[in-house]
C-alpha cells in the first residue's frame, strides 16, 4: 500500500470519531493492522476494505479515491479563500460607513478626554477656578456625539445624532453660572424641541417631494 493510500485510511478513521482500537474490534482484527496500514506497511483485505466502506457509510472507490480528495481539498481552499475576501471587504465597508467616516475615525482616536482632564488641572491648580472650570468635562459626551453622528448614514441622521441637548445644558450652565439670571438663561432649553421639530419636519417634505 503507498502512503497516500494509508493516510487516506487514517483520515477517514479519525473523521468518524474511531480509535485504532474501537475499529480494529469493528472488524475483527488485532489494533496492530489497522496501524500497519495507516503506516503503509500493509495493506487490508478485500473483506476489511469492503468492511471498512460499510463502517464509512462510502463506496470502495470512494474509499480509495484519493484523487478526488485533492480536488475537495483545492474546491473548499478556494472556497474559503474567496469567503475571506468577500468578509475582508465587507468589514473594509463596514469601517468606512458614514458620510464623514474620515472625521469619525479621526476624532475616535484622538485623546480627547484626556485632554480635558489635563487642561482642567493646569488650570485649576494654579488659578483655584475649579468652579465653574468643571463644566468643560460636559464637552467630553458632546465630543463623542458628535464622532457618532459623523458614522451616520446619511446627513438627517447626522443631523438628528448631534449633541444639542448637552450643547444647550452646557451654555445653559455656563451663562447661568456667570450671569446668575437662571430664569432668562433657561429659555435656551426651546432650541432642542425646535431643533428637532425643524430636522423631522424637513425629513418629512423630503419623503413627500421624493
Amino acid at each position: 500500500m503507498n502512503i497516500v493510500t494509508a493516510d487516506r485510511l487514517q483520515q477517514l478513521r479519525k473523521k468518524n470519531g474511531y480509535s485504532q482500537e474501537v475499529l480494529a474490534e469493528k472488524l475483527g482484527i488485532s489494533r496492530q493492522s489497522i496501524s500497519k496500514w495507516e503506516r503503509a506497511e500493509s495493506s487490508p483485505e478485500i473483506d476489511n476494505l469492503m468492511a471498512l466502506a460499510k463502517i464509512y457509510g462510502i463506496t470502495i472507490d470512494e474509499l480509495l479515491d484519493t484523487e478526488n480528495d485533492e480536488a475537495i481539498s483545492k474546491s473548499t481552499s478556494k472556497k474559503e479563500t474567496d469567503f475571506k475576501g468577500k468578509l475582508k471587504s465587507l468589514l473594509s465597508k463596514a469601517n468606512d460607513f458614514g458620510i464623514y467616516p474620515e472625521a469619525a475615525k479621526k476624532l475616535m482616536v484622538f485623546p480627547f478626554p484626556i485632554i480635558i482632564v489635563f487642561l482642567y488641572l493646569a488650570l485649576s491648580l494654579p488659578l483655584k477656578i475649579w468652579h465653574p472650570l468643571w463644566i468643560i468635562f460636559l464637552t467630553i459626551p458632546i465630543y463623542y456625539r458628535f464622532a457618532i453622528a459623523c458614522k451616520a448614514n446619511n446627513k438627517k441622521v447626522f443631523a438628528l445624532l448631534l449633541p444639542v441637548p448637552e450643547m444647550v445644558v452646557t451654555v445653559f450652565l455656563l451663562t447661568g453660572i456667570l450671569t446668575g439670571m437662571w430664569g432668562y438663561t433657561s429659555m435656551l432649553f426651546l432650541i432642542i424641541p425646535l431643533y428637532y421639530w425643524v430636522v423631522i419636519v424637513t425629513k418629512s417634505k423630503s419623503r413627500k417631494d421624493s
